[in-house]
């Protein structure tokens, strides 16, 4: 990821004072490139979700790994969407092209809390899933909705252990 430098307005430093000017860097969200590497991850997280498999991508750092994930899952902010209300035309679109559940683990977790973000991405998902392919929320079941997800892809999975 790249950064922006800003230069913030002030009197520029004085000769050998030793001091810099001040800035402040933001990350700024480059284009995504579809490599040959992305397309080979795109074909492994299809024939995990068609067959129901567990898979583990491992690598380097920095090679594109969890941008590729982000990239092929297309996972919607549910954050302010409530299972079984109406959902929106922008949420609808993004939620039909959603193809997987993306979950980044936090780095002090413990299994319930892991179960707890996870399932509710997972219902949300599966009920607005359900909600744009069907039209109706009337007969969406909860067991329906957790598995209405075809994917769920974990980022940082070697934070899942417990601490020893």
């Amino acid at each position: 990821m790249a950064t922006k430098r800003i230069r913030l307005p002030g009197p520029p430093p004085t000769e050998g004072s030793g001091s810099t000017p001040l800035t402040i860097e933001f990350l700024v969200e480059q284009p995504f490139l579809a490599t040959r590497e992305h397309a080979r991850f795109v074909e492994f997280a299809e024939a995990c979700a068609h067959y129901r498999y567990i898979g583990v991508c491992h690598g380097r750092p920095g090679v594109g790994k969890t941008r590729s994930a982000r990239e092929f899952s297309s996972f919607p902010d549910l954050g302010e969407y409530a299972a079984l209300r109406p959902i929106a035309a922008l949420l609808g679109e993004k939620v039909a092209r959603c193809r997987a559940v993306f979950y980044t683990v936090s780095v002090s977790n413990t299994p319930k809390t892991i179960d707890a973000v996870l399932g509710l991405n997972l219902i949300k998902l599966g009920y607005a899933r359900l909600t744009v392919a069907g039209g109706s929320q009337d007969e969406i079941t909860h067991d329906a909705a957790r598995i209405a997800c075809p994917l769920v892809i974990v980022d940082e999975a070697d934070r899942c252990r417990t601490p020893k």
